[in-house]
Formats: C-alpha cells, sequence, structure tokens
C-alpha cells in the first residue's frame, strides 16, 4: 500500500474516500429502496388477488341467493303453474315479477318454462344459454363468455308440488365498469384473457394486446404488471381467465426519481468538494512551498525578508465546510428513512379512510391475543358490512359511495375506543379488533355503531343518503392454536354477520351466543 506522505496526496485520497462514501450511501438507499417497493408489490398483488377473489366468491353466493329467493316464492310457483298448465296470460306473470322482484340487484334476470319457452325477461341471449344447456342444467352458478366480457350466471329450477315448471337465471356481468370498478377498489388492474390475449381491461385501449406471463410478470403498453391468477370455480377450460396485476413500472419510476435528486446532491457536494480543493491548493499549497524554500534558504545560511499577512484559520474553515457537508448528508438521510417511514404506513393503510389494511391486523394480532391471554380479558372482532351499498353506487356514483365509505370511517372512529384497532378489510366491509373487560362491552360497542350509522345523513351534491350496517361479533378462544386464532374469529365473525344479513340487516348478531349464531338484535323500527 503507498504511504500517503504529502498534502495533496492525503487530500485527494481523503476526498476521494469521501466521494465512495457518498455514492455507496446513495447506492444502499436504492437498492434497499427497491427490495422494500418490489416485495410489498408481491405482497399487494397476492394479497388483493386473493381478496378479489373472495369478492367473486361473494358476488356468486348473492346471485344463487337471489335466484333461489325467486324459486321459492309460493306466489311465483302458483303463478307460473297457472300460465304453463293452465295456459293462462304471461303479463300477470311479468307483472307479479316486477312487483316483487324487480329491485333485486342484477344485471338480467329471465324465467322459462319446462320446454325452454321464454316466460319473463327480455334477454334473448341469456335465454338461449339457458335452453341450450337442456335439461343437464343444475342449481348452481356457471360462467360464460359474452363478447369480450364475462356472465356469472346462477341457475335455479321452478318447481311446485313435485311437478318442475322451468328454471329462473340471473346474471351479473362482468364489464368493462366492473373491470373499472375493481380496479380503481384494488389500486391495481384487473383483466380479461384468454389465449394470450386481453379481451377487456381496466386499462383504456388494451383490447387485443399480447398478455404472456414470465416469473409473474407480463409486458402491457411499455409497463411492466406483477399478477396473479384469480382462480373461477368454471369446469370450461375455454374461458376467459381473469388476472389482477399492479404496474411495477409505476413503482420503480418513483424511486428512480428519488434517486435523482440524491444523485444531483451527490454531483453538487462533489462540485463542491473539488472548488475546495482548488481553492486548498491554490491558497494553501503555494504559501507552504514559499515556506519550505525560505527554510531551506535559512538552513544554507540566507536570510530572507518574510512578509507578514493577517492571520486566517483555513483548516477550521474547511472543517466547517465538510461539516456543512455532512449536514446535508444527514439531512438527505432524514428524508431517505422519512419517505420508509411513508412506504412502510402506505403498506398497512388503507388509502381512502386512512384506516388500517389486513396486513396491520395480521402484525398486530399475537400481540393483542397474548396480552388478553395475559391479563385474563377478552379478544373480540366486530366485523361491520353496509347495506346494499352497491346500490348506493349505481344510484349515486361510486364517488359518492366513497364519500360514504369515508364518513362511515369517521364514524367508526367516533364510537370505538383510543385502543381499539380499525380496519378496512373490503370494499365496503370494516373490522374492529378490541380487548374489553366483559364480552358485552364488545357487543355494545357495535350497537353503538349501528345506531349511529342508521342516524347518520350523508349529504352528496344536494342529495341525502341514509345507510344501515349489519355487525357480526366474535371472541377468541384460548383453545385455538396461534396459527388457526385470527382465522377462525375472523370465520365466526363473518358467519355471524351472513347471518344478521340473511335476517334483514341493520342488526347485530353474535357468534355463540344463545343458539349457533345468537339472538337477533333488530333495530330497524
Amino acid at each position: 500500500m503507498m504511504i500517503l506522505k504529502t498534502y495533496r496526496s492525503k487530500l485527494i485520497a481523503y476526498s476521494a474516500l469521501l466521494m465512495v462514501f457518498l455514492c455507496a450511501i446513495l447506492l444502499y438507499s436504492y437498492l434497499y429502496s427497491r427490495s422494500v417497493i418490489i416485495n410489498e408489490a408481491d405482497v399487494h398483488v397476492t394479497r388483493t388477488g386473493q381478496l378479489l377473489e373472495s369478492q367473486l366468491q361473494y358476488e356468486r353466493n348473492e346471485l344463487l341467493r337471489y335466484a333461489g329467493i325467486v324459486s321459492d316464492d309460493l306466489r311465483v310457483q302458483e303463478y307460473l303453474f297457472i300460465v304453463y298448465r293452465v295456459g293462462a296470460e304471461k303479463e300477470p306473470l311479468r307483472k307479479l315479477y316486477e312487483k316483487l322482484y324487480g329491485w333485486l340487484p342484477v344485471d338480467s334476470a329471465v324465467i322459462l318454462g319446462a320446454k325452454g319457452e321464454l316466460l319473463i325477461g327480455g334477454e334473448a341471449d341469456l335465454a338461449r344459454w339457458v335452453q341450450q344447456q337442456g335439461n343437464s342444467i343444475l342449481e348452481r352458478v356457471y360462467y360464460r363468455q359474452t363478447g369480450d366480457s364475462l356472465e356469472v350466471v346462477a341457475v335455479v329450477p321452478i318447481s311446485y308440488r313435485g311437478d318442475k315448471l322451468g328454471v329462473v337465471a340471473m346474471s351479473h356481468r362482468l364489464n368493462k365498469t366492473w373491470l373499472n370498478d375493481k380496479g380503481r377498489n384494488s389500486g391495481g388492474q384487473v383483466f380479461i384473457v384468454r389465449d394470450g390475449k386481453v379481451l377487456a381491461s381496466s386499462l383504456d385501449d388494451q383490447a387485443g394486446d399480447l398478455f404472456q406471463i414470465t416469473d409473474q410478470r407480463t409486458l402491457m403498453n411499455g409497463d411492466i404488471y406483477r399478477v396473479f391468477p384469480i382462480a373461477l370455480p368454471t369446469l370450461d377450460e375455454n374461458l376467459p381467465q381473469l388476472w389482477f396485476g399492479v404496474s411495477e413500472t409505476k413503482l420503480v419510476s418513483n424511486l428512480n426519481q428519488y434517486t435523482r435528486v440524491s444523485l444531483l446532491v451527490l454531483l453538487f457536494g462533489s462540485g463542491a468538494m473539488l472548488w475546495m480543493g482548488y481553492m486548498i491548493f491554490r491558497n494553501f499549497s503555494r504559501p507552504l512551498v514559499d515556506l519550505m524554500v525560505m527554510i531551506e534558504r535559512i538552513t544554507q545560511g540566507d536570510m530572507p525578508v518574510v512578509k507578514k499577512s493577517h492571520a486566517q484559520n483555513e483548516i477550521e474553515l474547511l472543517a466547517n465546510k465538510f461539516a456543512d457537508m455532512v449536514h446535508a448528508l444527514r439531512s438527505k438521510q432524514v428524508e431517505i428513512d422519512g419517505i420508509h417511514k411513508q412506504l412502510e404506513e402506505s403498506a398497512i393503510s388503507d388509502s381512502l379512510t386512512g384506516l388500517y389494511n389486513r396486513r396491520h391486523l395480521q402484525e398486530i394480532f399475537p400481540k393483542l391475543r397474548a396480552q388478553s391471554l395475559r391479563d385474563w380479558r377478552v379478544l373480540s372482532v366486530i366485523l361491520c358490512d353496509l347495506d346494499y351499498f352497491k346500490q348506493i353506487n349505481d344510484q349515486y356514483g361510486h364517488l359518492a359511495g366513497d364519500q360514504c365509505l369515508i364518513q362511515f370511517s369517521k364514524l367508526l372512529k367516533q364510537q370505538s375506543r383510543s385502543n381499539d384497532f380499525l380496519y378496512r378489510v373490503g370494499g365496503e366491509e370494516f373490522l374492529v379488533l378490541s380487548i374489553s373487560s366483559e364480552p358485552a362491552d364488545a357487543v355494545a360497542m357495535a350497537e353503538k355503531v349501528r345506531a349511529a350509522t342508521k342516524d347518520a345523513r350523508i349529504v352528496y351534491k344536494g342529495c341525502t343518503i341514509l345507510l344501515t350496517v349489519s355487525c357480526g361479533v366474535s371472541f377468541s378462544s384460548p383453545d385455538d392454536s396461534e396459527e388457526t386464532a385470527l382465522p377462525r374469529l375472523l370465520s365466526r365473525a363473518d358467519q355471524a354477520l351472513y347471518h344478521a344479513k340473511e335476517h334483514g340487516r341493520n342488526q347485530v348478531q353474535v357468534y355463540g351466543e344463545g343458539d349457533v349464531f345468537g339472538q337477533r338484535r333488530d333495530r330497524q323500527g
């Protein structure tokens, strides 16, 4: 290793080490931030895709339930028997259906006779599809392709006193509007793909583009998307497939912008350091050389005249400049830490309501459960679902629906305690994770939320929107293992919520109270 003897060589070496240090910090910050962004993108794509699968399953169950309500209605059965067996006019049957079930939130609905003739409904394409299935069609949910979109079809037979009179079929289209809604709510994009080509998506002008997957990524319109396949329960392999994706290019572009700013700071610091080096060479090197020459002349016996100059502490000035540079570097590191903190906070919170999301729930639940077991307290979950939220979106628009979600989240904060954890776990589903002394405390809180929601008035563009909420309450069992405690707690709350929905909404149901689901807590009156 070369020994640094001269002042110039040491200054150059120290300057080079400082530049390497700055470059190393910039490189480390970039690599670390990129790793965090990419890993969070993977987690977001997977969990959001799974959430979309759950939402699709919920939509299928609701569609099948709507069809079952119609098929089980005795009045519909009797009218259909009169029309089909006696030969009466179909108009009274159509009017009866419109009066009783015209409000159902479905895209299309038809009722066919036992021979396949269309009795109710103007959807000829849906009727033809049901007719093509013939007698092999069962009571279940089917998927079929309609143009460049998918359609979910629920089919339920209608019988009267053991005599099969026909079938009722209801459908919900996964069209461009549905794709845009899911893409907007999930923070990504949704694609319908068949044979490696995009049929429709939440992006604009992407129909017909290639959709080729490599290492769970695809290239769309110059952007790289990390994608996740959304499973559809169908036996038809020729049906299109549903995918969810997040633009990795946009995520990395934000990081690149931050890197460019850091690089400019690095270049500015390097330029300032070179300028200081030049000034040091010019202002200190020559006087030192002159001093060495004079010392040499003195050793030879020559006594030159030394001119006096004003004393200037350049070394301290240089140290102050270096301190300024370190301060600038520290300030930039604080900015980097702030960006990292923002990334971590955005990964555990919902962008619309500011409430926590499922990732935070997975992280905090083991700690709260351990605390509840240690203190002999009750750990509870309140699962809240806004009633008829899709009708609000359909009637007032999705911006009004977003406003309702925001106002409900504020209401939830007002009715909860400071040590409760509030989450948005779905489109219109919210969750309260709470530790209390008695189970009745959680039930009382749920009832407060329900009552406050019913009394709330949300004004949007001059329209007053009324809300109600259904709540399912469950409690963590000490007998559950660490791995199953959270899934079982959420499953019980979901069952209680489903029971509340089944029994008229705008009520609180407690899992395990009384019979299987507990006593009904109806406050609609």
